[in-house]
C-alpha cells in the first residue's frame, strides 16, 4: 500500500528558517573575512587597533586599573577613556587560544570571534524579542534588517570591530525592549537598568539614549498610573543606579574616584543618575495624589539637583571636546567622519548618506504613519519610534550619533515592512506592491540604491593611489621593524597600527584624551617648511613617517611625500615603497 506520510508536505516556520539563515549569514561572513584579518587588520578603525594594544598589554600583565598607554606619547604614556571591561571580554578568548596556536593567529581569531558572538547575541535579541512583542513576520525582516543593513551588520559588527560600540548598540536594544515588553515588569526593569548601567560604563555616547528611556519610564507611568508601570520605574532606575555604581567601581582606580570627567562613567554621570533614580523614586511615590503631582515632583527632585550638582556638570556640557584648543575642535567638526553633522556628511558621501541615514529616515516616516493610523501595540511603536527619532535628530549635530537609532531601527522597521507586505497581500493592489518594495529595499538593503548613487558621482570618496593605499597595510609596517625600536610622529591614521605592527612608539594619533596626541597628528602636516621644522624638533619623536605619494594639507609635506628632501630631515630607509622615513636632525 503506498505511504500517504511521505506525499504530506512540510511546513516551514519562517521565523526558524530565517533565524538560520541570519546566524549562517553571521559566521560566513566571519569567516571570510577573518581570514584575512592578519594581512587587513592595520586597515581597521584606529580605535579597533589601539584596543588591540591595550589588550595585549592587559595580557602582559598592566594592572586592571591602568588604562595608561605608554607607548602613546613615551615615556608618561596617555590615559585612556575606556573600559576595561570590553578589554576583559576580548583577553578571555585571547589567552585560552594562546594555549594552542601561536599569539598572533590566537588574536587574528579573537578579533573575529568577538565581533561575531555580539553579532550573534544582538541577532538573537532583536528576533525573539520582536516576535514576542510584534510576531514573527516582523520578527524576520527584523532578523533581515540586522545582519544585511550595514550599519548594524558590519559598521560595528564585523571581523575586526573590538571597539565598544558593538556592546553599546546591544544594551541599547536591551533597554528598548525592556521597556516594551509586555510581561514581568520587575524583570523587564531590572535586566533594562543593568544594560544602561554597562552602556555607560563602556562609553558616554549613549547617555542621551538612557536619559530619554528613563524620561519614557517615568512618562508611561504617568500616563497610566498602574502597580505595573510603578514596579518597571522603580526597579529600572534602582538597578541603573546601583549597577553604574558598581560598575564605576569595579573599572576606576581608587585614586581616580574623586576626578570628574566628563567622557567616561564618573562623579558627574553618576549625579546626575543619582537625580534621575532619586526623582522617579519620589514620582513614583506620590502619583497615588495624581499624575501632576508626580509630574511636579520629578520635576522640581530634578532643578534642584542640577543645581546642587552645578559646580561637577557645568565642566561637561560643552561636551568631551571642550577643553581642545579651538583649532582641534574645528578640525575635529569638520574632518572626522562620524563627528560630521548631518548636512556636512551628506555632501562629503551621498553614497554613505543612503546607507547609514536613508533607512533611519524612512523608518522614521513610516513609523509615524503607521502610528497616525492607530497601528497596535501602540505604546511599543512609539517607543521605538521616538528613539528613531532621537538618533535622527541628534545627527544633525553629529553622525555618531545615528548607532541610537540603529538598535531600534530593525525592530521597527520589521514592522513598517511586514504591515506593509501584509496590505499588499490583502489587497493585491499594484501601488501597495511598490510601496512594500521600496520600502523593503531602502531599509533592508540600502547599498543597492547607493550603488547608483555612486555611479553618478563618481568623485564621491575617489580612490587614492596604490602606494598610499599600500602605505597602512601589514607587510609595509611591518617591515619597520627592521629599523631599532623608537619614537614616531605620524599622520593620524598610522599611529595605532604602527603601534599594532611594530615595536615602535608613537607621540600621534587621533584622540582627543591629550590634546597634544591629536595636534601632532594633525599639525605639521598644515605647516610650511620652517614651522614644520620647529614643530617635529619638539614634539618628542626621532622619526617622522609619511605615506610615500600622499596629498596633505601642505604643499611641503605633500612634496616631502612625493619624494622631496631637505637639509634638516635624513632618510631613513625601509623595505617598503609605500613609507617613507626620516630622521628628524637637530638646528
Amino acid at each position: 500500500m503506498r505511504d500517504t506520510h511521505a506525499l504530506t508536505p512540510v511546513r516551514v516556520d519562517p521565523f526558524a528558517a530565517t533565524l538560520v539563515a541570519a546566524i549562517v549569514l553571521v559566521v560566513l561572513r566571519a569567516v571570510l573575512d577573518g581570514r584575512a584579518m592578519q594581512d587587513n587588520f592595520a586597515t581597521m578603525d584606529n580605535d579597533d587597533i589601539l584596543r588591540l594594544v591595550v589588550v595585549r598589554d592587559f595580557i602582559a600583565g598592566q594592572g586592571w586599573f591602568d588604562m595608561t598607554q605608554y607607548r602613546l606619547l613615551p615615556p608618561q604614556g596617555v590615559v585612556m577613556h575606556w573600559s576595561r571591561y570590553i578589554d576583559a571580554g576580548i583577553a578571555a578568548i585571547i589567552v585560552p587560544l594562546s594555549w594552542l596556536l601561536p599569539m598572533a593567529m590566537a588574536e587574528q581569531l579573537a578579533v573575529t570571534i568577538w565581533p561575531t558572538a555580539i553579532l550573534g547575541l544582538t541577532v538573537l535579541v532583536i528576533g525573539y524579542g520582536t516576535r514576542r512583542v510584534f510576531g514573527a513576520w516582523p520578527a524576520c525582516f527584523a532578523l533581515a534588517i540586522t545582519v544585511i543593513w550595514p550599519t548594524t551588520g558590519q559598521l560595528h559588527a564585523g571581523a575586526g570591530n573590538i571597539d565598544h560600540h558593538n556592546v553599546q548598540m546591544l544594551m541599547m536594544t536591551i533597554v528598548a525592549f525592556a521597556l516594551i515588553w509586555p510581561a514581568r515588569p520587575v524583570i523587564a526593569g531590572l535586566i533594562g537598568g543593568i544594560a544602561a548601567a554597562f552602556s555607560l560604563a563602556i562609553g558616554l555616547e549613549a547617555l542621551p539614549f538612557i536619559v530619554v528611556a528613563g524620561t519614557m519610564a517615568l512618562g508611561l507611568h504617568l500616563l497610566d498610573i498602574t502597580a505595573t508601570n510603578r514596579a518597571f520605574l522603580v526597579t529600572f532606575c534602582l538597578a541603573l543606579g546601583l549597577a553604574a555604581v558598581l560598575f564605576w567601581l569595579g573599572q576606576t582606580a581608587p585614586d581616580l574616584r574623586a576626578i570628574g570627567h566628563c567622557d567616561r562613567l564618573s562623579l558627574p554621570a553618576l549625579a546626575l543618575i543619582a537625580i534621575a533614580v532619586t526623582a522617579s523614586g519620589l514620582a513614583a511615590a506620590v502619583t497615588r495624589f495624581g499624575a501632576l503631582a508626580g509630574l511636579v515632583a520629578a520635576v522640581l527632585v530634578t532643578v534642584a539637583g542640577c543645581v546642587l550638582i552645578w559646580p561637577v556638570l557645568a565642566p561637561c556640557l560643552d561636551g568631551p571636546y571642550g577643553n581642545l584648543p579651538a583649532e582641534l575642535q574645528v578640525f575635529i567638526a569638520t574632518r572626522i567622519s562620524e563627528a560630521l553633522p548631518l548636512h556636512l556628511f551628506i555632501r562629503d558621501s551621498p553614497a554613505g548618506f543612503v546607507v547609514f541615514t536613508l533607512p533611519v529616515i524612512v523608518t522614521a516616516a513610516a513609523g509615524g504613519v503607521m502610528l497616525w493610523r492607530g497601528a497596535a501595540p501602540r505604546m511599543a511603536l512609539t517607543v521605538l519610534w521616538l528613539f528613531c527619532l532621537l538618533g535622527l535628530v541628534l545627527a544633525f549635530y553629529q553622525m555618531r550619533t545615528v548607532v541610537m537609532a540603529a538598535a531600534v531601527v530593525p525592530m521597527l522597521g520589521g514592522v513598517v515592512i511586514a504591515r506593509a507586505l501584509d496590505a499588499y497581500l490583502q489587497t493585491r493592489a499594484p501601488k501597495a506592491a511598490v510601496i512594500c518594495l521600496a520600502l523593503a529595499t531602502t531599509i533592508i538593503a540600502p547599498t543597492l540604491i547607493a550603488q547608483q548613487v555612486t555611479a553618478l558621482t563618481p568623485n564621491d570618496d575617489a580612490p587614492g593611489s596604490p602606494l598610499t593605499a599600500a602605505c597602512r597595510g601589514y607587510d609595509a609596517l611591518v617591515g619597520l621593524n627592521t629599523l631599532p625600536p623608537d619614537v614616531f610622529i605620524t599622520p593620524m591614521n598610522l599611529g595605532p597600527a604602527l603601534l599594532w605592527a611594530t615595536h615602535h612608539d608613537v607621540v600621534s594619533a587621533g584622540y582627543h584624551v591629550d590634546p597634544a596626541i591629536l595636534m601632532n597628528a594633525i599639525r605639521p602636516y598644515h605647516l610650511p617648511e620652517n614651522d614644520m621644522a620647529a614643530f617635529l624638533r619638539q614634539s618628542g619623536a626621532s622619526l617622522v613617517l609619511i605615506c610615500s605619494g600622499a596629498t596633505y594639507d601642505n604643499d611641503f609635506a605633500t612634496a616631502l611625500a612625493a619624494g622631496a628632501q631637505v637639509d634638516w630631515l635624513r632618510p631613513v630607509p625601509v623595505p617598503s615603497e609605500a613609507l617613507l622615513v626620516f630622521e628628524i636632525l637637530p638646528p
